[in-house]
């Protein structure tokens, strides 16, 4: 499972006063020059390697070579604000003026990785990210991975609550990282973000809402009656500490709690209305897009989360996916219900949340869409930048386009923070937050905010293999060993999948199995990254992971 100790501010102030532990010794030398760059980019985008050195290099020449090794390019290295860490210095070799093909960049006879430069880029990246949610198919829902799984989860036993004993059939939906609990918080966020693309991509909608209605079928089964809302389905320990196992045995498993897996319910002790509303917002979005009986279904649906929500009114207590506060929550569920029912009243109360969780947009890092803030979501709905048209309301419009911009600022900010233009902080997750920082920043772009877009584009170069690792963070592209339980099939797999990446050295400490880690070349105490497969916070994918990063690329590709 993908966890976070913590989220938002809380998350970002745990990682500045973050020390190395005292006993750690010093990591190595980085070579005295590397030369980092994007492996993938857009024609048309701004082109931007990063050199790392022991020596300030501002004004050195720099080539860029084709395939055939012919120079196609020079130029001179350009200051690069931020921090330069793991080396002394950085400067930028800006080759935005290349064509489509295959490139380095060469500085003092030091070659960069290659670049691919094509016209479009972005739906391959697109597709690849579809990796996980085939991988993690549950119960009789098609993976290419494996045969049917978890089946006995169509008579799972709810342990807590009043409905205690109950059985309820919640087989299927998606395992929810690399190992094989399912979450209604993750499975709602995952099927709001699919949903959310396939709005802003008309000729790849088809796929992508087959994807979403994954999660759609599951979050309908999770809701059975009245009073059932299932928030879990699995036992923590014993799931996530069992390592690598064939998730089509499981039924078979002499560990009851493995072959006859338990649900966990919302209840008034558990609280929970960050998942309740999670759940809403998936199937609100989803009513939008049907018709007839179906589109009454998922309205009833949608409003029943709603209502337990706001009923429950605090967040879920669980192993892995706290939150602080709901109301960003809250407000996206009433924002894609105001859109599936027109009622006026659903989008006065998404504004009033959204203003007063952001402090109308004092609190620019609220607005995020990356499971754990997502204000960006009811931001971008109300100012009308996410594919779908905006409020006739003016003062509605500007209001949420003003705090949408507040987020944009934030992004901004992180990305000014460090020579590589990283759009969010390290911490649990850095290219979860990173790929969010990228999003809100595209959309605080279309807001209207100046040099948003360019932000966003250089925060994917991060992604991409401009950070200082050299590392594509997905599985196959650039990760051998995702943690995950498909590597018992080999290496690479799930391919496409988005792992954690870099994170502070004493978090890697403190949850690793084996011993203290040795820190690599590229690394320091603040930002430690390793392609290994037991290392499930630098290498495990998850489908919250990669989410973020579909709409992204949704919101780039052609339409």
């Amino acid at each position: 499972m993908v966890r976070l100790p913590r989220s938002g501010l809380a998350a970002l102030a745990l990682v500045l006063v973050l020390p190395a532990p005292a006993s750690a010794e010093p990591s190595p030398a980085p070579p005295e020059v590397v030369v980092r760059a994007p492996q993938l980019v857009a024609e048309k985008a701004p082109k931007l390697a990063v050199v790392g050195s022991d020596a300030d290099l501002v004004g050195t020449g720099f080539t860029v070579v084709d395939k055939s090794g012919t120079p196609v390019l020079s130029g001179t290295l350009e200051a690069v604000p931020g921090d330069p860490a793991p080396w002394a210095h950085a400067a930028g070799a800006d080759f935005s003026d290349v064509d489509a093909g295959s490139y380095r960049v060469v500085v003092d006879g030091i070659e960069s990785g290659p670049v691919v430069v094509r016209k479009d880029p972005y739906p391959a990246v697109l597709t690849s990210l579809l990796g996980i949610f085939d991988a993690n198919a549950d119960g009789r829902e098609k993976s290419s991975l494996h045969r049917p799984s978890h089946l006995h989860d169509g008579r799972s036993r709810i342990r807590n609550g009043s409905t205690k004993g109950r059985v309820v059939d919640v087989a299927g939906g998606w395992m929810d990282a690399g190992d094989q609990l399912k979450f209604t918080v993750t499975i709602g966020y995952a099927t709001t973000l699919l949903q959310l693309a396939a709005r802003n991509q008309p000729s790849r909608a088809r796929r992508l809402h087959a994807a979403a209605n994954v999660g759609v079928r599951w979050l309908l089964k999770a809701h059975p009656t009245d009073r059932v809302f299932v928030a879990q389905v699995g036992d923590t320990a014993a799931d996530h500490n069992r390592g690598f196992r064939d998730p089509t045995k499981d039924d078979s498993s002499k560990d009851p709690l493995l072959s006859r897996r338990p649900s966990e319910v919302l209840t008034r002790s558990s609280r929970g209305a960050d998942v309740a509303a999670s759940a809403a917002t998936a199937l609100a979005l989803a009513a939008q897009h049907a018709s007839g009986h179906r589109k009454v279904r998922l309205v009833r649906a949608a409003k029943e989360w709603f209502v337990k929500a706001r009923w429950l009114r605090a967040p879920w207590r669980n192993c892995c996916y706290s939150q602080d506060t709901v109301r960003d929550d809250l407000a996206g569920a009433a924002v894609e219900l105001w859109r599936a029912t027109g009622r006026p009243a659903y989008r006065k109360a998404a504004l009033g949340w959204l203003t007063d969780v952001t402090g109308n947009g004092k609190r620019g890092w609220r607005v995020a869409m990356d499971g754990y803030e997502m204000a960006g979501l009811p931001a971008a709905e109300l100012c009308g930048v996410l594919g779908a048209r905006a409020p006739q309301n003016d003062r509605v419009r500007n209001r949420a386009c003003r705090i949408l911009r507040a987020g944009g600022g934030d992004a901004m900010s992180n990305a000014r923070g460090n020579a590589f233009g990283r759009a969010g902080p390290i911490n649990w997750g850095s290219v979860r937050q990173n790929q969010n920082g990228s999003l809100v920043a595209l959309l605080a772009g279309r807001a209207g905010l100046s040099g948003a877009r360019a932000t966003s584009l250089r925060a994917l170069g991060w992604f991409l293999g401009a950070n200082p690792w050299g590392v594509r963070f997905q599985a196959g592209y650039g990760v051998v060993h995702p943690y995950h339980w498909a590597q018992r099939q080999g290496p690479n797999l799930p391919d496409g999948a988005i792992v954690g990446g870099p994170a502070p050295r004493a978090v890697v400490d403190e949850n690793y199995q084996g011993p203290p880690i040795t820190l690599g070349p590229y690394d320091t105490g603040r930002a430690v990254y390793r392609d290994v497969r037991d290392d499930y916070v630098t290498n495990e994918v998850g489908i919250n992971y990669s989410a973020a990063s579909v709409l992204l690329m949704a919101l780039l590709s052609p339409s």
